[in-house]
């Protein structure tokens, strides 16, 4: 069933944007108005093809007779009824009507679209192919700007935009059967960030210095900027209680990272840089921070670097060892093989040296362990009390990810050393023993 109804959406969407045809769909059906009589025809087939059922042609006198309505003229109606859709969801056909769906609120958790091969999960609603099976759940979080958004003009973000907040912003919206739910995402979330929207529809960031952006009802932004958009608001409508405050840092970082207006897509290029003057400004202000905080920064600056430092000394000692040990071990191997083979102690005494050397290099490894395990739990047992002001993106920038580096390089110089060792000890074994 799926390839034809696929065949029936596409050939709709054709007659719909050449303006051969107007389109109404409900929930129980479908109505396809001003058809001819050739094009009438072939979607009386594809609706059979599809399953649909309930088919009927008619025009002003009435019915039509299947085998009539290839030869009738203009102004012909084609309706039928929609196969048995699930309680819960709403079952979209052809672009104009997910266009309607989403310019009134919304009815349904679960809403199938024909022509998505994705599933996209906002806050309150999953957008997903035709029968696509599985649970859903929305999840709370603010969802109004009102209290924060000022409307001065007629057009406003709406009250429902966790339909326009996907789960994971990140999530790809390219395809050409999501594009009407990511144009007015995009147009809606970033109104919601304004103070105020003006009778001419410009949004309002009052700064200082106050900047206006010019924003449309379906503003198509790149991939990269879109995805900016989806984890800025993300942070913004993340608790209702904290919404206020947040919603003004953010828009006076706008006017501030801004300096100017523009389009939205001037808009949503400088959410990133603003995103992250307001996160600093915000977590300050939770915290209450003060000349003490800089002052935990800048020991944790240090912290770091003194870690980092510790374990470059630690490699370099390793490496050194591992140096000593494997030309003593070489040494060895050339003095036992110029001796003569009846000299009776060379031998295990050269094994002890090289098994002497081997417990050092894996002495200084050690310690170098012992150093890493120390130093992580201390990290881990002040994380939540001098730097939770800090957010996990922020720590783990600051933190760790330099000590990550500092320790895979340490792993690395120990596995090389280690394996240096083993070939030149058991090469001084072979050699002794002989």
């Amino acid at each position: 069933m799926a390839p034809s109804q696929s065949k029936l959406a596409e050939a709709l969407n054709t007659l719909i944007a050449g303006r051969n045809a107007a389109v109404t769909e409900t929930p129980a059906g479908i109505a396809v108005n001003e058809l001819d009589g050739p094009d009438a025809d072939r979607l009386y087939t594809l609706f059979e093809e599809a399953g649909w059922t309930g088919i009927t042609a008619e025009d002003q006198a009435g019915s039509i007779p299947r085998h009539l309505i290839a030869g009738n003229g203009k102004g012909l109606t084609i309706t039928a009824s929609r196969p048995a859709i699930p309680e819960g969801i709403e079952a979209i056909l052809t672009r104009s009507g997910f266009e309607a769906l989403l310019d009134r609120p919304p009815a349904s958790a679960i809403v199938w679209i024909e022509g998505l091969s994705d599933v996209i999960d906002t806050r309150s609603v999953r957008y997903c192919p035709w029968w696509h099976q599985g649970e859903f759940q929305p999840e709370a979080g603010a969802e109004s700007v009102a209290k924060v958004n000022r409307l001065l003009g007629r057009k406003g973000p709406g009250d429902h935009l966790g339909r326009w907040l996907l789960k994971a912003a990140a999530t790809p919206v390219q395809q050409a059967a999501i594009e009407p739910w990511r144009l007015r995402a995009a147009s809606r979330l970033l109104r919601a960030m304004a103070q105020e929207i003006e009778p001419d529809n410009r949004l309002l960031f009052k700064g200082p210095p106050p900047t206006r952006f010019t924003v449309g009802d379906e503003e198509d932004l790149t991939a990269d900027l879109f995805a900016t958009l989806q984890s800025v608001a993300a942070w913004l409508l993340e608790n209702e209680r904290e919404l206020e405050n947040r919603h003004g840092l953010l828009a006076a970082e706008i006017a501030r990272t801004a300096t100017r207006g523009g389009s939205a897509m001037d808009l949503a290029s400088t959410l990133r840089l603003a995103l992250e003057g307001a996160r600093i400004a915000y977590n300050f202000g939770v915290t209450q921070q003060n000349k003490d905080t800089l002052r935990a920064l800048g020991d944790l600056r240090k912290a770091v670097s003194e870690d980092t430092a510790k374990l470059s000394e630690i490699m370099r000692t390793l490496g050194t060892a591992v140096a000593g040990a494997v030309f003593a071990n070489i040494s060895l191997i050339v003095a036992r093989m110029t001796l003569q083979t009846n000299a009776k102690f060379v031998g295990p005494a050269a094994m002890l040296v090289g098994i002497v050397l081997a417990i050092y290099v894996l002495s200084v490894i050690g310690s170098g362990v012992h150093y890493i395990w120390v130093q992580t739990y201390l990290r881990n047992e002040w994380r939540g009390s001098l730097y939770k002001f800090l957010s996990d993106d922020d720590y783990k920038r600051l933190v760790e990810v330099p000590v990550r580096r500092a320790e895979t390089a340490f792993w690395s110089v120990a596995a090389a050393g280690i394996l240096m060792m083993v070939v030149s000890l058991v090469a001084l074994f072979k050699i002794a023993s002989a």
